[in-house]
């Protein structure tokens, strides 16, 4: 038994009991231990942390808190839910691997509608916010120590560590990238201690980013810090934050990183593999939707289905597809065209409607919130999460990604601040036409004529 898994047999029913007891305290706990992965160290098939304490959040919000909101957003996230079972039904390679990831997508949900319930005022939300932060920091210091001493790194000296349910560069940068318009917030809007935690970890989170030698992660980054820039109210310290970034992205990037760039934009016949292949999964996953237009092949089945379509098995040589051979190939490396490949128009088009949607009731709540007391740090908070859909977008443009669960708990967020501000709204509204109302009274006590 490892040291880890051992500190896990007691934190997890620590957490599960906080759960109950305190709702949100749990889910914080729940965000955390996303990142911190307890089901890798030689944990038995039963040791399900996450589920238990998602479960314990559950009774807890039951028995404390009793809320029940309903949002738009989660209309169309249950919308995808039922799209996804339609197609997990109607499955063309597996029916049983495309009712797994309908399984795994309603819990992702229940986790989405506890968020919308638990995080009730623009405090919580920042703590929420901050725990996505801390529980990343953890994996800092395995990204830097992989990369300055290059044990642990792919063949292409790019850092790959496991985080949250997956791995990959691309995926890992994605997050550090998310974790950007929230320090940039913080230093230029925060508390005089979050400045100085923000301030220190971005040139980290920076060169984490740089380490791992994703593509998608630099595109991602350079994209989320000029909207970043544009969004905020305070733009000469914008420039300044933006300044800051660039420097350590130019000093940082190593040369191989340059040439692992010029590779992937390259013509046709002078990419590398990594960005052909792509270009490949993505006319394949055209294909395979002309075929399937209207309930896709099913969840997961993409990698079964696309060798054929592709015309190459998984691996990094490209094997050629042969007839009859029966082999997993890649995923589509698409997080929309995957979901549309496999969905097909009843899951695609919810699913690609939650974000406009959830952009704009953003923005609605940047503007709405200015009349509030605490408009700043509601403003912040909106135009955080503005800056992490924006890096989400460009990632999953790069990978799949429609099961991981900080998309649906940040969609749950979304939401939770929208009926957050609208409710504060409610009662500033209440409360001014209740005092206009009132009768002015004069010196004696008698109300005004």
């Amino acid at each position: 038994m490892s040291l880890r898994f051992a500190f896990m047999l007691v934190a997890t029913p620590a957490a599960c009991l906080l759960g109950v007891l305190r709702p949100f305290w749990g889910l914080l706990c729940l965000v955390f231990l996303y990142y911190f992965r307890p089901d890798i160290w030689e944990a038995p098939d039963w040791f399900r942390p996450l589920m238990w304490i998602t479960v314990s959040v559950a009774i807890g919000w039951a028995l404390h808190v009793r809320t029940f909101r309903t949002h738009i957003l989660l209309a169309l996230s249950l919308t995808v839910l039922v799209g996804h079972l339609i197609s997990a039904l109607n499955a063309v390679a597996s029916v049983d691997l495309a009712l797994n990831q309908v399984n795994v997508l309603s819990k992702l949900i229940i986790v989405m509608f506890l968020t919308m319930q638990l995080v009730d005022t623009p405090r919580k939300m920042n703590a929420f916010l901050w725990m996505n932060v801390i529980g990343m920091v953890w994996n800092l210091k395995t990204i830097l120590y992989l990369g300055f001493f290059g044990t642990g790194v792919t063949e292409d000296l790019r850092v790959d560590v496991g985080v949250g349910q997956g791995g990959g560069a691309n995926y890992l940068a994605m997050i550090l990238v998310m974790m950007l318009p929230m320090l940039f917030m913080k230093f230029q809007a925060g508390r005089a201690r979050e400045r100085t935690v923000a301030l220190g970890l971005i040139p980290l989170v920076l060169l984490c980013i740089v380490l791992t030698g994703s593509r998608a992660g630099y595109l991602a980054t350079g994209v989320t810090i000029l909207v970043m820039t544009f969004l905020t109210n305070r733009k000469v310290l914008g420039l300044l934050t933006a300044g800051i970034a660039a420097v350590v992205l130019l000093l940082a990037m190593p040369q191989s990183q340059w040439d692992r760039l010029q590779r992937g934009i390259g013509p046709e016949g002078q990419r590398d593999f990594a960005a052909q292949s792509r270009v490949l999964l993505w006319e394949a996953a055209l294909d395979m939707w002309s075929d399937h237009s209207v309930m896709g092949v099913g969840p997961d089945n993409f990698s079964l289905l696309s060798p054929r379509y592709a015309g190459f098995y998984a691996g990094r040589n490209m094997e050629a597809y042969a007839p009859g051979v029966e082999r997993a190939g890649f995923v589509a490396h698409s997080t929309w065209l995957q979901t549309l490949a496999e969905g097909g128009l009843l899951s695609a088009i919810p699913f690609l409607l939650l974000f406009p949607v959830a952009l704009l009731y953003l923005w609605r709540c940047r503007r709405l919130a200015r009349s509030d007391p605490e408009g700043p740090l509601i403003v912040a908070h909106a135009t955080t999460m503005i800056g992490m859909w924006v890096a989400f977008i460009i990632g999953s443009s790069f990978g799949s990604h429609i099961k991981l669960d900080f998309l649906w708990w940040y969609m749950g967020c979304a939401a939770a601040l929208d009926m957050m501000v609208q409710d504060r709204a409610r009662l500033r509204f209440k409360a001014t036409r209740a005092a206009a109302s009132v009768p002015a009274r004069g010196l004696h006590g008698v109300g005004a004529p």
